[in-house]
C-alpha cells in the first residue's frame, strides 16, 4: 500500500514494505539493549523508533501512518511479548501526534491501560527496560499536550530513573521535565524568584543534554533542534531577554532545514517571534500567519497569540488583546493562557 502525503510536491512512502522490513527483523531478532544506553542494541527498536520513525514522523510528518505501521506490525508479531510492546508502543506514538479530541484521548487512555499490563508482563531484562522507559517518555508528552504540567514533570523524571543516570534518555527527559515545571511554575502563578530559578534549572539541564548528546544521531534533532525552541518559548512566556537568543534562533532554524515537514511550523513561528522582538515590518503579519497555521501545535499558536495580544497593549487596545487571549486554544497551552490572563490585569 503506497501512503499518498499531501505536500506541494507529489510524495509516497509504501507502509507494507516498512511493515515487512520491521516484521521481518522482530521474528528472528536475538538482539538487547545495551544496559548503560537502552536506545543501543535493540535492532526491532531501532528500525521502529528510529529509522521509520525517522521516515514517517520526521521527514513526512505523518503520525497517522506511523500508528498505521504500528498496528500492522502489532498483527504480524503476535505471541512475541516485547515486539508486541513495540509496536504497541509506535501506536502510542502515533496517536499522541494526533489532534487530541476527546475519542482520541480515551484512545491513548485505553492503550496506556493495555500497556502498563503488557510490560509488567515481560521478563527483566533491558529490553523491558527500555520499553517501559519510552512508554514513560511518551506518556510524559501526552500529559504536557492534556495541560496536565506536574504529572507530565513526575513521569519524564520517571522515565529518566528508568533509562539510567548518564544516557541520552535520561538527558532528554530531564530536559523535558524542566520544561515541564516552567510551565506548572507559569500556571499557577509562581514568584518571579521561584520562576527564576525554575529558569535556571532549565538551562542547566539544556547544558547537561548537549554535553551528553554530543556526536550522537540525536544532536541535531535536540541540542540544535528542540531544546534552543523550548529555550526561545520560555523567554516569551517570562518576558526575559537572554543573551543566547540569536544563537538559540539561527541553531534551531538550521536544524529545521536537516529535520523534514515535521519541523516547518516550529520554524516559521521562531522567524515571527524574532522579527517580533526586533519589531520589525511585518511582525504583525507573521505572527498573524504563525495562528492560523493549523499544523502548529496549539502551544506555538498559543504563544503567538500571546505575543499579539502584548502588541496590542502597547497599542493601548485593551479590548483587541482581550479578543486575541480569547481564541487561544485551551488545552495544552494553559500556562499560555494564564499570563496572558495576567497581563490584561
Amino acid at each position: 500500500m503506497s501512503f499518498k502525503i499531501s505536500t506541494p510536491v507529489a510524495m509516497s512512502f509504501d507502509i507494507s514494505t516498512l511493515v515487512d522490513h520491521v516484521v521481518t527483523i522482530a521474528k528472528t531478532d536475538k538482539t538487547v539493549p545495551k544496559r548503560k544506553n537502552l536506545r543501543e542494541g535493540w535492532w526491532t527498536d531501532s528500525l521502529l523508533t528510529r529509522f521509520v520513525d525517522a521516515l514517517v514522523l520526521g521527514k513526512y510528518d505523518n503520525p497517522a501512518a506511523y500508528a498505521e505501521i504500528g498496528r500492522r506490525v502489532l498483527e504480524e508479531v503476535k505471541g512475541l511479548p516485547e515486539m508486541e510492546v513495540l509496536a504497541m508502543l509506535a501506536i502510542l506514538r502515533g496517536e499522541r501526534l494526533r489532534p487530541l479530541d476527546e475519542e482520541r484521548q480515551e484512545l491513548i487512555n485505553g492503550l496506556s491501560e493495555a500497556l502498563k499490563v503488557a510490560i509488567s508482563a515481560l521478563p527483566r531484562g533491558t529490553r523491558k527496560k527500555r520499553c517501559q522507559e519510552l512508554f514513560l517518555y511518551h506518556m510524559g508528552v501526552f500529559y504536557d499536550a492534556l495541560g496536565r504540567f506536574d504529572l507530565a514533570a513526575d513521569t519524564q523524571e520517571w522515565a529518566a530513573r528508568e533509562a539510567g543516570r548518564g544516557s541520552s534518555s535520561a538527558a532528554i527527559s530531564l530536559f523535558l521535565a524542566a520544561v515541564y515545571r516552567l510551565k506548572y511554575g507559569l500556571f499557577v502563578d509562581r514568584s518571579s524568584e521561584e520562576l527564576g530559578t525554575i529558569f535556571s534549572s532549565l538551562e542547566e539541564k539544556f547544558a547537561r543534554l548537549a554535553e551528553t548528546l554530543r556526536g550522537s544521531e540525536l544532536q541535531v534533532q535536540w541540542v540544535q533542534g528542540n531544546c534552543p525552541v523550548h529555550m526561545i518559548l520560555a523567554c516569551i512566556w517570562l518576558n526575559r531577554s537572554h543573551q543566547s537568543w540569536d544563537e538559540w534562533l539561527n541553531t534551531a532554524l538550521a536544524a529545521a532545514e536537516k529535520l523534514g515537514k515535521g519541523w516547518e511550523p516550529g520554524a516559521e513561528f521562531i522567524r515571527a517571534a524574532n522579527l517580533n522582538l526586533q519589531n520589525g515590518e511585518g511582525a504583525e503579519k507573521v505572527l498573524r500567519a504563525a495562528v492560523e497555521n493549523r499544523a502548529a501545535n496549539n502551544e506555538t499558536r498559543a504563544t503567538a497569540l500571546f505575543l499579539l495580544a502584548r502588541r496590542a497593549l502597547r497599542g493601548g487596545d485593551k479590548e483587541g488583546a482581550r479578543s486575541l487571549i480569547n481564541q487561544m486554544p485551551k488545552q495544552g497551552a494553559q500556562h499560555v493562557q494564564a499570563i496572558a490572563e495576567r497581563i490584561l490585569k
